[in-house]
């Protein structure tokens, strides 16, 4: 009755499918009869194969032309039992009443019955697993003393035995076999004996777990412990850098050569710069041993799992879930990881060659090192956007999501944004500029223009300086188009004065020589100069005086100090040696004749022809 009454639905809800898809027909028609429309161009249609757009089957099933096989797996172990034929199915959108049922859907159902099988609490001494026929089809049930009606377990069809080349009847018993031994082991596994031994497994396994876990978690600590001193200790080495760089010049040591001098203060720059890269790789080391480390406790965890996964009966039938994907994810997070590491490793080593094989000076080095790091901070953002991109990607390929659809997403995003933030985009690139052609670095002072200050930040994005005032300006980059670097490499004192026209010019040269040259020999103020003042003459004669024009090439950032100072002594020594400051002469001149008359009405000075204003 049960299967009349399952078959006369069947045929109901196919009735009713038809139904749908004659009156979905009608509709369609009367659209097209009466909504004719002249078509602008025709397109070839597809060619179709008349196996439905699914046509290719699942991965587990196999398919020899018109026959399609699927393994029938063990509830407990997961493995392989026998394996069940069916007509092919090419389309598997249709409902299984037209084609027959799918072959993986035999094999699911059949797994499902040997699991209520297992589930049900059946007497295993009485326990027969027989062959008979039902309504001329050939079965094998079970049944015990418990529940006399049978628990129908698989059938075995024609398909079958065309498939494997036997006699249904000896097809059967061969499974009848099969099933018997296998309901048996399960019925031994969930036995009181067997679950002790499990839950005995399961403690050991999970002490075993907690123990390691522990451990690694102290190693850990400790490598971490270790890595705050080095940090604290590198954080102190570059404090006392900096001090060292921006001492007062009173307590400077008595000038040296320029040379020696300089050669001295490359050699410094150069121990404190080994120092902090041999930091720096024990600081790396450290971090990839805590990479090791926490990597070995997911490594401890996933075999512990798989191991209470295989020796748990029930639980075996998952062994090829957690061999599967899961192996294969964690291994593209290693990888990802790995690289990673590793190329800012590489971008670290390539940063410390740079730094350690071009000196010329101490401020270009100092001022290299922060441009090499805003570069290779840049390149490390970049790298891990693309690694990460990446093992992103292949995680979702292994997950079975099409990555040409999440590419095709990500770029139709990314031109969205691009046409949204065109000036973000700019202001990226004339960063990027700014870095690669070190137009400016952080503690220049520069001029854009409409704005000038000293550079405290600066990113891809924008530059902030801090101006004369004290105001914080935030200027985006893509708005820089001039630069004037008022503290690269060196700086410049253009000192111009004019004298009276009436001086000696000999006096005056010599007066300013010997203030420049009191002014470098002075302990306080030679490291601030890279050379000796350099007077070069009269540059200007003209009615206010003569201009005499001297240079100073001074360290970056020293011109403003410098040039303040030696104004300052050249003012005492042109007052030391009566030496007059030009200023403007103007000529008045008269006319004679109305001079001589009115010689009665104006006293006699007024007929000076000069007189001089200031």
């Amino acid at each position: 009755m049960l299967f009349y009454s399952n078959r006369i639905t069947d045929l109901i809800l196919t009735f009713k499918r038809y139904l749908r898809l004659g009156v979905l027909f009608v509709l369609t028609l009367g659209l097209v009869m009466t909504c004719s429309l002249q078509s602008v161009a025709q397109f070839p249609l597809p060619i179709m194969s008349g196996k439905g757009e699914d046509s290719k089957p699942p991965d587990e099933v196999i398919r020899y032309g018109n026959i399609e096989v699927a393994p029938v797996n063990s509830p407990l172990y997961g493995k392989e039992l026998f394996l069940l034929a069916s007509p092919t199915v090419y389309d598997r959108s249709i409902d299984a009443s037209d084609v027959g049922l799918a072959v993986e859907r035999r094999a699911e159902e059949v797994s499902e019955r040997l699991w209520r099988a297992i589930e049900r609490p059946m007497n295993p001494e009485t326990l027969e697993i027989t062959v008979s026929r039902l309504h001329n089809v050939t079965i094998i049930n079970a049944k015990d003393d418990w529940y006399t009606k049978p628990l129908i377990l698989v059938s075995v069809t024609e398909v079958d035995a065309d498939y494997h080349g036997r006699p249904i009847d000896v097809l059967a018993e061969e499974w009848r076999d099969i099933l018997e031994q296998e309901l048996k082991e399960s019925f031994k596994i969930y036995s009181e004996e067997t679950i002790e031994k499990i839950l005995i497994k399961v403690f050991r396994i999970g002490l075993g777990l907690v123990v390691i876990t522990v451990i690694l978690g102290g190693l850990k600590y400790g490598v971490g412990r270790y890595q705050r001193v080095l940090r604290r200790r590198k954080q102190a080495l570059r404090d006392s850098q900096t001090s060292s760089s921006s001492a007062d010049p009173q307590q400077h040591t008595p000038p040296e050569p320029q040379e020696e001098n300089l050669f001295q203060q490359r050699t410094r720059f150069l121990t404190r710069l080994q120092q902090t890269i041999n930091l720096d790789r024990q600081l790396w080391l450290l971090g990839t041993a805590q990479w090791l480390l926490f990597w070995l406790g997911i490594v401890a965890w996933y075999v512990g799992v798989f191991w209470l996964v295989k020796g748990t009966p029930f639980l075996t039938r998952f062994t090829s879930d957690v061999l599967g994907i899961p192996i294969l994810l964690l291994a593209v997070w290693f990888v990802t990881s790995l690289a990673l590491r590793i190329s800012h490793r590489l971008i670290d080593g390539l940063k410390a060659i740079w730094q350690e094989n071009d000196f010329r000076r101490l401020g270009d080095a100092q001022r290299r090192e922060l441009r090499v790091s805003s570069i290779a901070g840049a390149s490390k953002g970049m790298i891990t956007v693309l690694v990460v991109g990446i093992g992103i990607l292949v995680g979702l390929s292994l997950l079975g999501i099409s990555t040409r659809s999440v590419l095709a997403i990500g770029g139709l995003l990314g031109l969205a944004i691009s046409f949204g933030s065109q000036s973000l985009v700019r202001d990226l690139v004339n960063g990027c500029l700014i870095l690669a052609e070190d137009q400016f670095a952080i503690g220049d002072v520069i001029n854009l223009g409409h704005v000038s200050g000293l550079v405290e930040n600066l990113n891809l994005r924008v530059t902030q300086l801090r101006s004369v005032d004290g105001a914080l300006v935030t200027i985006p980059n893509s708005r820089i188009t001039e630069v004037k670097n008022l503290t690269r490499t060196w700086s410049r004192v253009n000192h111009s004065i004019d004298v009276a026209y009436q001086t000696n010019p000999e006096q005056a040269l010599r007066v300013l020589r010997n203030v420049a040259q009191s002014f470098y020999d002075h302990p306080d103020w030679r490291d601030k100069m890279l050379a000796p003042p350099d007077v070069l003459g009269i540059d200007r004669v003209s009615h206010e005086g003569m201009t005499v024009t001297t240079w100073i090439q001074t360290a970056p950032a020293q011109q403003w100090a410098v040039g303040r100072e030696f104004r300052f002594r050249v003012r005492q020594a042109l007052e030391e040696n009566g030496i007059e400051i030009g200023a403007p002469q103007q000529a008045l001149l008269f006319n004679q004749e109305a001079a001589v008359s009115n010689r009665y009405e104006q006293p006699k000075e007024m007929s000076s022809t000069l007189t001089k204003s200031v």
